[in-house]
Protein backbone atom coordinates (compact mmCIF):
# COMPACT_ATOMS: atom_id res chain seq x y z
CA UNK A 1 0.00 0.00 0.00
CA UNK A 2 1.16 3.51 -0.83
CA UNK A 3 0.64 6.09 1.92
CA UNK A 4 -0.70 9.16 0.16
CA UNK A 5 -1.29 12.75 1.26
CA UNK A 6 -3.51 15.13 -0.71
CA UNK A 7 -2.64 18.83 -0.83
CA UNK A 8 -5.73 20.98 -0.32
CA UNK A 9 -9.17 20.44 1.19
CA UNK A 10 -11.19 22.09 -1.59
CA UNK A 11 -13.40 20.85 -4.39
CA UNK A 12 -10.70 19.33 -6.59
CA UNK A 13 -9.50 17.23 -3.67
CA UNK A 14 -12.97 15.66 -3.51
CA UNK A 15 -12.47 14.40 -7.07
CA UNK A 16 -9.00 13.10 -6.27
CA UNK A 17 -10.22 11.29 -3.14
CA UNK A 18 -13.06 9.79 -5.19
CA UNK A 19 -10.55 8.59 -7.79
CA UNK A 20 -8.38 7.04 -5.09
CA UNK A 21 -11.37 5.21 -3.64
CA UNK A 22 -12.33 3.93 -7.09
CA UNK A 23 -8.78 2.63 -7.68
CA UNK A 24 -8.87 0.86 -4.33
CA UNK A 25 -12.19 -0.81 -5.15
CA UNK A 26 -10.48 -2.62 -8.02
CA UNK A 27 -7.30 -3.50 -6.13
CA UNK A 28 -6.18 -1.90 -2.85
CA UNK A 29 -3.28 0.40 -3.69
CA UNK A 30 -3.48 3.55 -1.58
CA UNK A 31 -3.96 4.46 2.06
CA UNK A 32 -4.85 8.13 2.47
CA UNK A 33 -2.73 9.33 5.38
CA UNK A 34 -4.47 12.71 5.41
CA UNK A 35 -4.74 16.14 3.83
CA UNK A 36 -2.48 19.20 4.12
CA UNK A 37 -4.07 22.63 3.86
CA UNK A 38 -2.92 26.14 4.80
CA UNK A 39 -6.34 27.56 5.73
CA UNK A 40 -6.46 27.67 9.56
CA UNK A 41 -10.19 26.92 9.68
CA UNK A 42 -9.60 23.67 7.79
CA UNK A 43 -7.23 22.17 10.35
CA UNK A 44 -8.78 19.01 11.78
CA UNK A 45 -11.62 19.07 9.25
CA UNK A 46 -12.80 15.83 7.66
CA UNK A 47 -13.08 15.65 3.87
CA UNK A 48 -14.81 12.49 2.64
CA UNK A 49 -13.69 10.88 5.89
CA UNK A 50 -10.04 12.00 5.65
CA UNK A 51 -8.59 14.47 8.14
CA UNK A 52 -6.64 17.66 7.52
CA UNK A 53 -3.48 16.86 9.48
CA UNK A 54 -1.30 19.92 8.92
CA UNK A 55 -0.08 22.62 6.57
CA UNK A 56 1.69 22.34 3.22
CA UNK A 57 5.06 23.20 4.77
CA UNK A 58 4.74 20.22 7.12
CA UNK A 59 4.96 17.72 4.26
CA UNK A 60 8.52 16.78 5.25
CA UNK A 61 7.26 15.43 8.58
CA UNK A 62 5.52 12.54 6.84
CA UNK A 63 8.37 10.23 5.92
CA UNK A 64 7.53 7.56 3.38
CA UNK A 65 4.37 9.27 2.15
CA UNK A 66 3.73 10.30 -1.42
CA UNK A 67 1.78 13.40 -2.39
CA UNK A 68 -0.71 14.70 -4.95
CA UNK A 69 -1.86 18.29 -5.40
CA UNK A 70 -5.57 19.08 -5.36
CA UNK A 71 -5.33 22.87 -5.19
CA UNK A 72 -6.49 24.80 -8.26
CA UNK A 73 -9.11 27.48 -8.66
CA UNK A 74 -9.17 30.77 -10.51
CA UNK A 75 -7.98 32.31 -7.24
CA UNK A 76 -5.15 29.88 -6.58
CA UNK A 77 -3.98 28.27 -9.81
CA UNK A 78 -1.07 30.67 -10.34
CA UNK A 79 0.29 29.66 -6.93
CA UNK A 80 0.41 25.93 -7.70
CA UNK A 81 4.18 25.89 -8.46
CA UNK A 82 4.88 27.66 -5.16
CA UNK A 83 2.49 25.38 -3.25
CA UNK A 84 4.21 22.29 -4.62
CA UNK A 85 7.64 23.80 -3.89
CA UNK A 86 6.68 24.51 -0.27
CA UNK A 87 6.35 20.79 0.37
CA UNK A 88 10.11 20.50 -0.11
CA UNK A 89 9.50 17.22 -1.93
CA UNK A 90 11.25 16.17 -5.15
CA UNK A 91 9.03 15.46 -8.13
CA UNK A 92 9.39 11.69 -7.71
CA UNK A 93 7.60 11.89 -4.34
CA UNK A 94 4.41 12.89 -6.16
CA UNK A 95 1.91 10.26 -7.29
CA UNK A 96 -0.25 10.49 -10.40
CA UNK A 97 -3.85 9.43 -9.86
CA UNK A 98 -5.94 8.10 -12.76
CA UNK A 99 -9.60 7.31 -12.14
CA UNK A 100 -10.48 3.84 -13.43
CA UNK A 101 -13.25 5.36 -15.53
CA UNK A 102 -10.74 7.55 -17.38
CA UNK A 103 -9.36 6.29 -20.70
CA UNK A 104 -5.63 6.62 -21.31
CA UNK A 105 -4.14 5.49 -24.61
CA UNK A 106 -1.10 3.27 -24.43
CA UNK A 107 1.03 5.89 -26.18
CA UNK A 108 -0.18 8.79 -24.00
CA UNK A 109 2.20 10.05 -21.31
CA UNK A 110 1.40 11.42 -17.85
CA UNK A 111 3.96 13.19 -15.68
CA UNK A 112 4.38 13.01 -11.91
CA UNK A 113 1.72 14.29 -9.53
CA UNK A 114 -1.03 14.69 -12.12
CA UNK A 115 -4.69 13.73 -11.64
CA UNK A 116 -6.98 12.43 -14.38
CA UNK A 117 -10.61 12.35 -13.27
CA UNK A 118 -13.54 10.13 -14.21
CA UNK A 119 -14.73 10.18 -17.82
CA UNK A 120 -11.65 11.93 -19.17
CA UNK A 121 -9.77 10.68 -22.22
CA UNK A 122 -6.09 11.00 -23.12
CA UNK A 123 -5.76 10.08 -26.78
CA UNK A 124 -2.75 8.50 -28.56
CA UNK A 125 0.49 10.50 -28.43
CA UNK A 126 -0.95 13.08 -26.03
CA UNK A 127 1.31 14.35 -23.25
CA UNK A 128 0.27 15.62 -19.82
CA UNK A 129 3.04 17.20 -17.76
CA UNK A 130 3.75 17.21 -14.02
CA UNK A 131 1.18 18.42 -11.47
CA UNK A 132 -1.61 18.80 -14.03
CA UNK A 133 -5.27 18.54 -12.98
CA UNK A 134 -7.65 17.14 -15.61
CA UNK A 135 -11.21 17.30 -14.30
CA UNK A 136 -14.16 15.11 -15.25
CA UNK A 137 -15.18 14.39 -18.85
CA UNK A 138 -12.31 16.27 -20.47
CA UNK A 139 -10.55 15.00 -23.59
CA UNK A 140 -6.98 15.64 -24.72
CA UNK A 141 -6.69 14.61 -28.34
CA UNK A 142 -3.78 13.20 -30.31
CA UNK A 143 -0.39 14.93 -30.22
CA UNK A 144 -1.57 17.62 -27.83
CA UNK A 145 0.69 18.68 -24.95
CA UNK A 146 -0.41 20.02 -21.58
CA UNK A 147 2.29 21.90 -19.68
CA UNK A 148 3.30 21.41 -16.06
CA UNK A 149 0.95 22.84 -13.41
CA UNK A 150 -1.89 23.43 -15.91
CA UNK A 151 -5.56 22.96 -15.03
CA UNK A 152 -8.16 21.59 -17.45
CA UNK A 153 -11.62 22.05 -15.94
CA UNK A 154 -14.58 19.72 -16.48
CA UNK A 155 -15.94 19.08 -19.96
CA UNK A 156 -13.02 20.60 -21.87
CA UNK A 157 -12.23 19.44 -25.41
CA UNK A 158 -8.60 19.77 -26.45
CA UNK A 159 -8.35 18.83 -30.13
CA UNK A 160 -5.24 17.68 -32.01
CA UNK A 161 -1.76 19.23 -32.00
CA UNK A 162 -2.60 21.78 -29.31
CA UNK A 163 -0.12 23.19 -26.80
CA UNK A 164 -1.39 24.36 -23.42
CA UNK A 165 1.35 26.22 -21.57
CA UNK A 166 2.78 25.88 -18.11
CA UNK A 167 0.38 26.89 -15.33
CA UNK A 168 -2.44 27.81 -17.74
CA UNK A 169 -6.11 27.47 -16.74
CA UNK A 170 -8.81 26.27 -19.16
CA UNK A 171 -12.36 26.83 -17.94
CA UNK A 172 -15.11 24.23 -18.02
CA UNK A 173 -16.89 23.39 -21.26
CA UNK A 174 -14.29 25.07 -23.46
CA UNK A 175 -13.19 23.79 -26.86
CA UNK A 176 -9.75 24.44 -28.34
CA UNK A 177 -9.39 24.11 -32.11
CA UNK A 178 -6.55 22.06 -33.62
CA UNK A 179 -3.03 23.51 -33.50
CA UNK A 180 -3.94 26.35 -31.12
CA UNK A 181 -1.27 27.42 -28.63
CA UNK A 182 -2.23 28.68 -25.17
CA UNK A 183 0.63 30.51 -23.49
CA UNK A 184 2.03 30.04 -20.01
CA UNK A 185 -0.27 31.31 -17.28
CA UNK A 186 -3.12 32.17 -19.66
CA UNK A 187 -6.78 31.88 -18.69
CA UNK A 188 -9.54 30.52 -20.94
CA UNK A 189 -13.01 31.44 -19.63
CA UNK A 190 -15.69 28.79 -19.21
CA UNK A 191 -17.57 27.79 -22.37
CA UNK A 192 -15.10 29.43 -24.74
CA UNK A 193 -14.30 28.34 -28.29
CA UNK A 194 -10.62 29.06 -28.93
CA UNK A 195 -9.70 29.26 -32.63
CA UNK A 196 -6.51 31.35 -32.42
CA UNK A 197 -3.42 31.43 -30.22
CA UNK A 198 -3.69 32.88 -26.71
CA UNK A 199 -0.60 34.82 -25.53
CA UNK A 200 1.01 34.03 -22.18
CA UNK A 201 -0.71 35.54 -19.17
CA UNK A 202 -3.76 36.84 -21.08
CA UNK A 203 -7.46 36.23 -20.39
CA UNK A 204 -9.57 35.03 -23.33
CA UNK A 205 -13.27 34.15 -23.30
CA UNK A 206 -16.28 33.83 -25.60
CA UNK A 207 -17.20 32.23 -28.91
CA UNK A 208 -14.96 32.82 -30.70
CA UNK A 209 -12.68 33.56 -27.76
CA UNK A 210 -11.18 37.03 -27.63
CA UNK A 211 -9.11 38.91 -25.10
CA UNK A 212 -11.18 40.47 -22.34
CA UNK A 213 -10.50 42.94 -19.55
CA UNK A 214 -13.13 41.49 -17.23
CA UNK A 215 -12.24 42.25 -13.61
CA UNK A 216 -13.98 39.05 -12.50
CA UNK A 217 -11.21 37.12 -14.21
CA UNK A 218 -8.38 39.64 -14.05
CA UNK A 219 -8.45 39.81 -10.24
CA UNK A 220 -8.90 36.00 -10.02
CA UNK A 221 -11.89 36.48 -7.69
CA UNK A 222 -14.50 34.39 -9.52
CA UNK A 223 -14.05 30.70 -10.16
CA UNK A 224 -14.11 29.36 -13.69
CA UNK A 225 -15.31 25.80 -13.20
Amino acid sequence: MIDLIVLGAGGNSLGILDAIAAVNEIAPRYRVAGILDDIPENQGRLVLGHKVIGTIAQAGEFAGCRFVNGISSIGSFRRIPDIVARTGMPVDRFESIVHPRATVAGSARIGCGSSIMAGSVLCPESVVGDHVIVLQNTSVNHHSRIGDFATLSAGVTILGYIEVGRNAFVGGGSTLAPMVKVGDGAIIGAGSVVIRDVPAGRVFAGNPAREIADSRYADRSVAIT
